[in-house]
């Protein structure tokens, strides 16, 4: 039992950071109706950011600082690349932001290099015990930031003015202009939104294990498995999701690592994915018109 709690807890961790990642997905999804496969790439080079202002600024300083060059990169990528291929064919998007993220990886691998770098995370590598269960600082600290980021998100979507406008062009293109709303400025909210959310993940996710590696792009992909599951357009299916390939993930790797090379857990999520697909192809929180795109 102690293995299990331990390892559940340690699930509903990466799950977390794994639903920031895929709140982002959909979030540009619902906002400027483009699925960016460039989104990991943005996840890396927010931890990167924060590897390299560490040195020179407090961590929260650092990851301030990673939040606006982030931001501020998505914000360029959105308007010079993105914008004017909206309302093109869905095909002509998906390649645009594929190439975009190979651009992104190169540019990676040109700045950084192809080895891994130690992270330092927002907390130590130490352990705090609770009762028999061990838990690592660096999960503690994951659940208890995706928690209030979430909360943040969900009060911004439900009390703001731009959350509500955010909302209203996701509804409706059309619409939302009737009633005044800048609809290139919302595409731009949830693009930014989006990095923000990005960078928050990756503080967390460069913890499993503790590296800032290039490949952090490609493990944030793992987040398109969580979309999935919960929903193309749903934002408490990406939170849901998330947690459900997170937990898969770990518990997967703690009692089935005797199976398959030890490699079991990094195929589960996309086996649950394509179970999902087959039963509920609009996902657990999607809605049905989803099913069509």
């Amino acid at each position: 039992m102690t293995l299990f709690l331990q390892l559940g807890f340690q699930g509903v961790a990466l799950g977390l950071a794994y639903g920031l990642i895929a709140l982002g997905f959909v979030i540009m999804f619902k906002g400027s109706h483009t699925f960016n496969f460039a989104h990991g790439q943005f996840v890396a080079i927010g931890a990167y950011a924060v590897l390299i202002l560490l040195p020179r600024l407090p961590y929260m300083l650092a990851f301030a600082g990673a939040v606006a060059l982030t931001v501020g990169l998505a914000l360029v990528v959105e308007r010079l690349l993105i914008r004017g291929l909206i309302g093109r064919s869905v095909t002509v998007v998906v390649l645009a932001t594929l190439g975009i993220s190979t651009m992104l990886h190169n540019v990676i691998l040109m700045v950084w290099g192809v080895g891994s770098h130690d992270s330092v995370g927002p907390t130590g590598a130490g352990t705090t015990s609770v009762g028999s269960v061990v838990l690592p600082n660096s999960a503690l600290a994951t659940v208890a930031v995706s928690v209030v980021v979430l909360v943040a998100v969900a009060l911004f979507f439900q009390r703001t003015r731009y959350g509500l406008a955010l909302r209203a062009t996701a509804s409706s293109q059309e619409a939302a202009m009737a009633q005044g709303i800048d609809v290139g400025r919302m595409f731009a909210l949830s693009w930014a939104l989006a990095a923000f959310l990005a960078v928050t993940a990756a503080a967390f996710l460069a913890s499993f294990p503790r590296v800032v590696s290039p490949d952090l792009g490609d493990l944030a992909l793992i987040a398109i498995p969580a979309i999935v599951i919960g929903g193309m357009d749903s934002l408490v299916g990406a939170v849901v999701g998330g947690l459900v390939v997170g937990l898969t993930q770990v518990l997967g790797s703690g009692y089935l690592s005797d199976i398959g090379g030890g490699r079991l857990h990094d195929v589960l999520p996309y086996v649950l994915m394509l179970l999902v697909l087959l039963i509920r192809p609009y996902g657990l929180f999607g809605s049905r018109s989803i099913e069509r795109v």
